[in-house]
């Protein structure tokens, strides 16, 4: 990853076409490396992205923790992760606030409009056991979210294929490349307890 952004990087600012040519290099080898510790294959290199990727920086994803007036927390089936269940989230878009994010990604994925109403963590992905490994750094916000409707149990998206309430000492499998056990626990402890956030 480190490669990858220092190859994209240089590209932003070099004009000299020798150091063009040894950052597309680092680049072509950054994508190989990646393929032999990820779970997927990842894209080809491609220059033409790579000149126009800009200085890089880490992705931004946002994760929703909902819980109702007993402590139980709001979990959503990925599909795209074997139905396993993971707080509602996902990427930020361009031109969105944090707070616009994680409402919007909690009502399309979970059928519950919520305030945002606490940030209880910064995470750093690659500083967790988070599993497979991505081919992007990523830095996750941990949202405090409070319902503002009620869950229809019957509710699916595109990207789930159900909601439920959960104890949080007693979870069902996870999908650990989104969320973790000691992520959960960390949102709970701020809904019950807010406090400053926790920065990695």
């Amino acid at each position: 990853m480190e490669l990858t952004a220092q190859a994209e990087s240089g590209l932003a600012y070099c004009t000299d076409r020798f150091d063009i040519e040894r950052f597309h290099r680092i680049g072509s080898l950054a994508r190989d490396l990646m393929a032999t510790v990820t779970a997927e294959e990842p894209p080809a290199y491609d220059p033409r992205v790579a000149v126009t990727a800009g200085y890089t920086t880490p992705k931004i994803d946002v994760r929703g923790g909902v819980f109702d007036a007993s402590g139980r927390v709001l979990l959503v089936r990925e599909v795209a992760d074997g139905h396993r269940w993971t707080l509602p989230g996902g990427w930020c878009d361009i031109l969105e606030s944090p707070r616009q994010a994680i409402e919007r990604e909690v009502a399309e994925e979970s059928g519950v409009r919520v305030r945002a109403t606490h940030l209880a963590a910064v995470v750093d992905r690659h500083l967790w056991p988070h599993t497979p490994v991505y081919d992007r750094h990523i830095y996750k916000l941990l949202f405090v979210c409070a319902p503002e409707g009620d869950l229809d149990p019957a509710f699916t998206s595109a990207e789930t294929s159900e909601v439920a309430w959960f104890d949080v000492a007693d979870l069902p499998e996870l999908s650990v490349a989104r969320v973790l056990p000691e992520q959960i626990a960390l949102l709970h402890e701020h809904w019950s307890d807010p406090g400053p956030a926790h920065v990695d």
